[in-house]
């Protein structure tokens, strides 16, 4: 795995160990997120759910988004985030957050986070067996409604031809992109 682009394009990340139960996003759909979503990532608040080893988060924040959390659950995920920014310089700076919690109940250690609040972007990869996790999510998301700008953005990475419903609460369904084995939802709130 490499970060596609930004202040550390080309650069290696540590991927998961055998039996880590991660799959980590592709460089070529993190490559398809990061054009779809262009220069509004810059200065933005940033949210990589589920993360893994942390490559889209980490691709964000090498395109400048301020600050960057990412959640992640299982422990030896954690780890591997982690250690992948350290070798970034960025391990333990105030704008580069790694909670460790199982989501959706970990939303509310979330939007506690300084500076976050308002952020433009929430990505989320949950398991891919796990149906019910993305609207399990977005319906946790309208307990704090502080969390994302108005104008922000959920993506969700589903397995190709997952169905998800074109509304959850305040989120609306704008776009469906596949990208190789996966696919990208794009939700935006309803005005």
């Amino acid at each position: 795995m490499r970060v596609v682009g930004g202040e550390w394009r080309s650069r290696r990340l540590r991927g998961p160990g055998e039996g880590a139960g991660v799959r980590p996003s592709s460089d070529r759909l993190r490559e398809t997120l990061f054009n779809i979503l262009g220069a509004g990532v810059e200065g933005r608040g940033f949210v990589d759910a589920y993360a893994g080893t942390g490559a889209v988060g980490i691709e964000a924040y090498s395109r400048g988004a301020r600050p960057v959390v990412w959640v992640e659950g299982a422990r030896a995920a954690a780890e591997v985030l982690e250690l992948n920014l350290r070798d970034r310089g960025v391990g333990g700076v105030p704008e580069a957050v790694v909670l460790r919690r199982r989501l959706p109940a970990g939303l509310r250690q979330v939007a506690a986070v300084p500076g976050l609040p308002g952020a433009g972007f929430l990505f989320c990869d949950p398991p891919y067996d796990d149906l019910h996790a993305p609207e399990r999510l977005l319906r946790e998301l309208a307990l704090y409604p502080e969390l994302m700008a108005d104008d922000g953005r959920v993506v969700i990475e589903t397995r190709r031809g997952a169905e998800l419903a074109a509304a959850v609460g305040r989120w609306r369904r704008q776009r469906v992109h596949p990208q190789g084995d996966s696919q990208l939802v794009f939700f935006a709130a309803a005005d």
